[in-house]
């Protein structure tokens, strides 16, 4: 986080996924301690440690104020000066959480996405990454999260054999057979859409359990 109002600049392409696109987190900036009123600092966004963009931002009493210079497809830098309210809700176990009210259509949200304007998903029309997956994709990115879970390795060929020290025994079994579930109905999948030779090309194999 640096200061605000140090050349902050937010260059915007048309993109189509939530994944893609930078984010604004309520729940990130709270952690960080970064809506009491009166603060004021940089957010900023990189890709493999080098600075894709950056946005000033201050919070008010209720809302925030962003402050950045925006560049649409290669136009002209254009300066943009957007105003966010916050509300609270109570939560269960006493306190309240905050929450972004999206400019757009005035949604309460957690996350705001960077199109030219910040709004939520909705108003910009985003789709989750894996909602653009064909089916065998979807079933091994499920496969391999739960593997993640587990502590094992993301090639679905791999057996999973160590269950990890915080977790009981059932639960461990029982995530293990979702996965090798997951790992064979994308393999089945791949096997009706693109054929077994282009399935051997890619080096995909059926999982030996």
């Amino acid at each position: 986080m640096g200061g605000s109002g140090s050349g902050e600049w937010y260059r915007w392409d048309k993109k189509e996924t939530t994944e893609s696109q930078d984010q604004i987190n309520i729940f990130y900036m709270n952690k960080q301690g970064l809506l009491s009123s009166g603060t004021s600092g940089t957010l900023s966004w990189s890709i493999h440690g080098d600075e894709t963009s950056s946005i000033g931002f201050r919070i008010e009493a209720g809302r925030m104020i962003l402050n950045y210079l925006c560049r649409v497809n290669g136009s002209e830098w254009k300066s943009i000066e957007e105003e966010i309210y916050i509300t609270t809700t109570p939560c269960n176990y006493g306190g309240h959480r905050q929450w972004f009210l999206c400019p757009g259509c005035g949604s309460r949200v957690a996350i705001l996405y960077g199109g030219r304007y910040f709004r939520c998903r909705s108003c910009l029309n985003l789709s989750y990454a894996c909602q653009q997956e064909t089916p065998p994709f979807r079933l091994l990115r499920k496969a391999q999260k739960i593997r993640a879970i587990l502590g094992a390795g993301l090639d679905i060929e791999e057996p999973i054999s160590d269950k990890p020290k915080w977790m009981h025994q059932k639960t461990f079994e029982r995530l293990r057979k979702k996965a090798y579930q997951a790992s064979e109905q994308s393999w089945e999948s791949m096997a009706g859409k693109v054929g077994m030779d282009i399935m051997k090309q890619f080096g995909i194999g059926r999982l030996s359990k």
